[in-house]
């Protein structure tokens, strides 16, 4: 047996043992589940250690609380009620697809269950949102969690850079970029920071809010997505309320410090940005494949698509000795679209619901909606390992700024 198989099995394990003591100490175990799977990589180069089969790590840890929100069902149905609308919508569009997949006599492969992903993403989403409560942590905690992870996550890509060696030639080429769930992480933090910096100074000094905030911009800085730091741009200089100079001066600093990196680590596919004909290039060959399947659509099927399953032909992956049929392409959008047609604004739609469940400002629910809207674009959200992180550490995020901010308000016959 091999060691990316051992290391499997041992991480399965862990996270089964979690999901199971969930029923004793929810809370504990939940923080505990939290850093342990942002500390451990969900990024493509280490999917060996973490997905066997399509079957990631942290699946057991959900098979586990599945149950445990079965029971809790059976006992509080107000839980379900919270969520009828999700339900509904979520178990509507399974069921219609699962007898397109019969009815079409699609093969019970590798790529259909793949094509389960999304789907199960949004069924954690969808517990996520209906155990949590308002005092399940403080924010205090929840802060000084981040700045454990954001630290071991820049120590661990130091480690990668100057002390690993990829056996995937593509990975070791791009050894200097990194990005996994706490990249993303990082990024929803700095966002959510623009209209709650006042409150999380409340329970955090100056110092250690600051140190959150520079930590997690060197954690999207080191992830070399141009389309992050287009995101996050964007959404400062639309959404903070300072003058526009000073918006300027901050929002120019990160984007000069990401051309200085990449040039520095010789980062052709940015350096290059400024050729147009090399950006076309660029753009042609990422999604050509969805446009192929797109352009032998029939009328009706631009309706519902073409079921679970469906995979898409990339060439260019047999150099690396990988597979060359891929369920997913970089886009959301389009990977989704073929797959399920115009239906597929459904999947978008809950996918928003469930992540803003507990968002009520207005403000922020727009710039996640915009960040989201933005990074669809260039990457297919829904199948990526660390998304579901992504639920969880909103729910957490802004459940504990809402019991901080209802700690400190003072009621009115008091």
């Amino acid at each position: 047996m091999s060691y990316d198989i051992l290391i499997y099995f041992l991480l399965s394990c862990i996270s089964l043992c979690l999901g199971l003591l969930y029923f004793i100490h929810p809370k504990k175990v939940l923080s505990i589940f939290f850093i342990t799977s942002l500390i451990i990589p969900t990024s493509n180069q280490f999917m060996t250690f973490i997905s066997l089969n399509g079957v990631y790590f942290f699946d057991y840890f959900f098979l586990a609380i599945s149950i445990y929100y079965l029971v809790s069902l059976s006992i509080k149905k107000n839980i379900f009620k919270k969520n009828i609308f999700n339900i509904v919508l979520l178990l509507s569009f399974i069921i219609f697809y699962f007898f397109l997949a019969i009815s079409n006599s699609v093969a019970f492969d590798k790529y259909l269950l793949r094509d389960l992903r999304p789907f199960l993403t949004l069924f954690y989403a969808f517990i996520f949102t209906s155990i949590l409560s308002k005092n399940y942590i403080s924010f205090r905690f929840l802060a000084n969690i981040l700045i454990c992870v954001f630290i071991f996550k820049l120590l661990f890509f130091i480690f990668l850079l100057v002390g690993y060696s990829f056996d995937d030639q593509y990975y070791q080429n791009n050894i200097f970029r990194y990005f996994d769930a706490v990249t993303f992480i990082a990024s929803l933090f700095l966002i959510s920071s623009i209209f709650k910096r006042d409150l999380m100074r409340k329970e955090v000094s100056d110092f250690h809010l600051n140190l959150i905030l520079f930590l997690a911009v060197t954690i999207v800085l080191i992830s070399n997505l141009r389309i992050l730091i287009f995101a996050i741009g964007i959404i400062y200089l639309v959404f903070e309320k300072r003058n526009l100079v000073y918006k300027i001066f901050y929002t120019s600093i990160p984007i000069i410090l990401f051309f200085v990196y990449s040039y520095a680590m010789n980062a052709n596919r940015v350096i290059e940005s400024n050729n147009s004909d090399i950006v076309t290039l660029q753009i042609i060959s990422r999604f050509t494949p969805a446009i192929e399947k797109i352009v032998e659509m029939k009328a009706y099927q631009y309706i519902y698509g073409l079921g679970v399953g469906t995979y898409f032909e990339i060439p260019w992956f047999e150099y690396r000795g990988l597979d060359s049929k891929l369920n997913t392409i970089d886009s959301t959008y389009l990977t989704l679209f073929v797959k399920y047609g115009i239906f597929s604004l459904l999947l978008i739609i809950l996918f928003f619901r469930l992540l803003l469940f507990n968002i009520n400002d207005l403000k922020i629910r727009q710039c996640i909606m915009i960040f989201y809207i933005i990074i669809f674009i260039t990457m297919s959200s829904l199948y990526q390992p660390g998304t579901v992180f992504h639920f969880l550490f909103l729910n957490l995020l802004f459940l504990s700024l809402s019991n901080e901010d209802t700690s400190h308000t003072i009621p009115i016959n008091s």
